[in-house]
């Protein structure tokens, strides 16, 4: 059976590059730190995925998040 998935890699992927820069270009600590979170909810589902999926792991979505600035 085929299982379904809600975001394939590839949007999944694309919403993290875009969380990646919208944090790095946010205005206010607020901003930058709900981008962060998102940042980190991507790469988790990333992981989740690849490892679903089959893939091979990834170093940088094993990697523990840095610390905030």
């Amino acid at each position: 059976m085929k299982r379904h998935y809600a975001m394939d890699l590839n949007q999944l992927l694309a919403n993290h590059q875009i969380a990646v820069m919208n944090q790095r270009n946010a205005k206010t600590l607020q901003d930058r730190t709900t981008y962060f979170d998102l940042v980190g909810y991507y790469a988790e589902r990333i992981r989740k995925h690849r490892i679903a999926v089959g893939l091979p792991r990834h170093p940088w979505t094993d990697d523990p998040r840095p610390a905030t600035e």
